[in-house]
């Protein structure tokens, strides 16, 4: 499989990873995803202790149709432009796409009373082998961002008899959280403002659903990101400090040590989100491939017209290897 070659204004990283979300490609996704988004149903999914996740299924008729389940960015959902875009090329390949909701995303608040934090990887491994069960097939996960750090945490975290995956492809994960944290801090303003905005709303959401337990107050007191997350992780969540809450969901050191099945790590040397060189953080396994592009962004490795083939053929390449 060839290396993405960026074109034109896609050399630039902060082009690339800012026009991937822009209302201009929401555009021209929605436009080639419009019968792959109708035909979606949504499910509720239950992974224990009363918690229920959501999502969204396409489904084909075959009984032995491969399943992928996608994982969204922080902040993102299923309706992620990225989701949407692999989701629908894929399906047309033949494979049964699951594009799961992260706790508290994709207006999904009012499900559990508890806060979505990036350490909660049990229910999202319960519910993966919920889907595994339900379609007794081997399951493959896509993810990005922070989903792709969880989809290789899944990988990493369980057993074959438990889980049975047959690949994981992780586009920009995430390694070091803290390491992240202060890369975001140091990013350009666009960056900052669009993640406070989000978790602005997202939190309000979640306020409004519980308004005996959350306080919008208490974000609103939250003048930067690390503020915001120390709020989250110690008056919320439960942690004791900042420090403990970002190391509980690095998968730097040895936590890919024990990967079950392959996974194809891909990070951007331009990406403005995630530090491409955190990639001599994480253990050596012999199920594991990390490639680095010269370009490609945050998630984005788009073409001139706004689409991601490379995204696209990269993962259909390794789901059929």
């Amino acid at each position: 499989m060839d290396a993405y070659v960026a074109k034109g204004i896609f050399r630039n990283g902060h082009t690339n990873s800012i026009l991937a979300g822009s209302p201009v490609r929401k555009l021209v996704a929605h436009r080639n995803s419009r019968q792959f988004r109708k035909q979606a149903t949504n499910r509720i999914i239950p992974t224990g202790h009363g918690i229920r996740l959501s999502a969204l299924y396409n489904i084909h008729d075959q009984p032995d149709a491969p399943t992928v389940i996608l994982l969204h960015g922080w902040l993102g959902c299923a309706d992620s432009l990225y989701l949407i875009t692999l989701g629908n090329f894929l399906y047309q390949q033949g494979f049964n796409i699951i594009r799961l909701n992260l706790r508290d995303h994709g207006d999904s608040h009012y499900l559990n009373e508890k806060i979505f934090h990036s350490c909660r990887i049990q229910e999202v491994i319960n519910a993966c082998i919920n889907i595994q069960n339900e379609f007794n097939t081997p399951i493959s996960l896509i993810g990005f961002s922070l989903g792709a750090n969880f989809a290789l945490r899944i990988n990493a975290y369980t057993s074959r008899e438990e889980l049975s995956l047959q690949q994981t492809i992780a586009f920009c994960p995430v390694i070091d959280p803290s390491h992240n944290l202060i890369a975001l801090e140091n990013s350009l303003l666009v960056y900052r403002n669009y993640f406070m905005q989000r978790w602005k709303t997202s939190f309000y959401k979640k306020a409004d659903a519980f308004p005996n337990i959350y306080s919008k107050k208490t974000f609103n007191e939250c003048k930067n990101l690390r503020q915001a997350t120390e709020n989250l992780a110690t008056r919320y969540a439960g942690f004791a400090n900042l420090e403990s809450y970002l190391n509980g969901y690095s998968i730097a050191g040895s936590r890919l040590s024990t990967l079950q099945s392959p996974a194809q790590i891909v990070l951007a040397k331009d990406d403005p989100i995630i530090p491409w060189q955190d990639e001599h953080k994480l253990a050596c396994s012999t199920y594991a491939k990390t490639l680095i592009m010269d370009h490609g962004g945050h998630c984005g490795f788009l073409e001139p017209d706004l689409t991601s083939p490379w995204v696209d053929q990269f993962s259909l390449f390794h789901l059929t290897k």
